[in-house]
């Protein structure tokens, strides 16, 4: 089963590229990082699957639901950046949890 599927997926800023025509999936099992210099794309990336940002073109699923049926991907999945000063005082299980 692929647990995330993207295809053709791209996201623009204004005259600048996020991301621009990426395809890959990732198996049940699999494990996967992205590695890249500062605006490779990473984040822009991530806040797509996690519903925080919409894609221009392309399709992207995680566990056949489609990203753009929000409720359900924010019920199944949690997104923690590395620079999260919103709730300081959380610990990470209890941000996780909020």
């Amino acid at each position: 089963m692929q647990i995330i599927e993207i295809e053709r997926l791209s996201r623009d800023y204004g005259e600048g590229r996020g991301i621009f025509d990426i395809s890959f999936s990732i198996a049940e099992g699999e494990v996967f990082g992205f590695l890249g210099p500062n605006g490779a794309g990473k984040t822009t990336l991530m806040k797509i699957l996690a519903t925080l940002l919409k894609a221009d073109e392309g399709k992207v699923s995680v566990c056949g639901v489609d990203v753009k049926n929000s409720v359900k991907i924010r019920s199944m999945t949690g997104y923690l950046p590395q620079d999260f000063s919103m709730y300081g005082n959380m610990s990470v299980y209890e941000a996780m949890d909020y």
